[in-house]
């Protein structure tokens, strides 16, 4: 998922919508998951995690509680933002070769999960998810809107962004966080019992306080998924800049792309592209919706394995939480 998911090029050229949020990259996709439109790539394109492409990236220093660990979801009071960086992000970093996943340790430090990182994304063990008593705790309610969208290519994954980001929110905890756009990988990042699906979409919100939370959609072969069929009829085969995007006649509603009475699977993780930011809120619904097969062959051939592999969970708890 490409998760540098604040973007300083969305104010820039959308002026007239009201933002509400710190105009910076966080490094959504996400993919939440990926860094910004400043990072070059060098081979083939490679997706953006659930934060996508930015001017700069985030870097954020959160205090993570320790029921993160102990068997308790991840609380949305306990990830804020605390240190800001405006650097542009310079790292080159693809998804194949010598900047490929495998070397990101090396290209950015964050990315490296060593024996006590919290990276994603990672294998969800369905028989091991810790339940929550009460249920109702880290509950995620979903506040999704019929919403104009606007595609882009960015180089790494195709990504739709809001005309308003402060249209459609999810809360959890209690605390809101704001839509800044979705985008796709192929095939998906999360695995569910060590098995790989066809696609993953990553909806990647934000707080006013910077914290990212992101939900994942899994998706495999089948019927077409008509919510997002204009989408895949208009993508963009080459990367696209802020006077090129592509404007989609029709409004997607977010929340029709979430599978119904799924479970949902949370954990403390990160962007799934450099700079490999943490903490990131993750929600993943392991029951996957649909995507058809020329569907995924459209995404398949502009890019072709946009996909970073599971890290290790070092010691993390996978929480099964509930969605309204």
């Amino acid at each position: 998922m490409e998760h540098d998911a604040v973007f300083e090029r969305m104010a820039g050229r959308r002026k007239h919508r009201v933002i509400g949020i710190v105009a910076v990259a966080v490094g959504f996709g996400l993919a939440a998951c990926s860094s910004g439109s400043s990072t070059t790539a060098t081979s083939a394109p490679a997706a953006v995690s659930s934060t996508t492409s930015g001017a700069a990236a985030v870097n954020v220093s959160a205090a993570v509680s320790t029921t993160a660990v102990s068997g308790t979801a991840v609380s949305a009071t306990a990830v804020s933002t605390a240190a800001v960086s405006t650097a542009p992000d310079e790292v080159a970093w693809t998804y194949s070769g010598d900047t490929g996943p495998e070397s990101w340790g090396s290209i950015a430090p964050g990315c490296d999960p060593g024996s006590t990182g919290s990276q994603s994304p990672i294998d969800i063990e369905s028989a091991g998810l810790a339940p929550e008593a009460p249920a109702s705790v880290g509950a995620v309610t979903i506040n999704y809107l019929p919403t104009a969208f606007e595609v882009e290519n960015t180089g790494r994954t195709i990504e739709a962004v809001p005309e308003d980001v402060h249209t459609n929110s999810i809360t959890i905890d209690g605390k809101n966080f704001y839509l800044l756009q979705f985008h796709l990988h192929n095939p998906s990042e999360h695995t569910v019992d060590n098995a790989s699906f066809g696609m993953e979409l990553h909806l990647v919100n934000k707080s006013d306080d910077g914290a990212l939370a992101v939900l994942g959609v899994l998706m495999n072969t089948g019927e077409e998924n008509s919510p997002l069929t204009e989408l895949f009829s208009k993508m963009p085969t080459t990367k696209t800049d802020a006077n090129s995007m592509v404007p989609l006649d029709e409004k997607i509603d977010p929340s029709e792309l979430i599978p119904d009475g799924s479970k949902v699977a949370r954990y403390s993780g990160s962007l799934t592209t450099p700079p490999c930011t943490e903490p990131v809120i993750w929600s993943v619904f392991l029951t996957p919706s649909s995507v058809s097969s020329e569907q995924l062959t459209t995404l398949g051939t502009i890019f072709p394995g946009n996909h970073r592999p599971t890290q290790p969970l070092n010691g993390r708890v996978v929480n099964d939480v509930q969605y309204n």
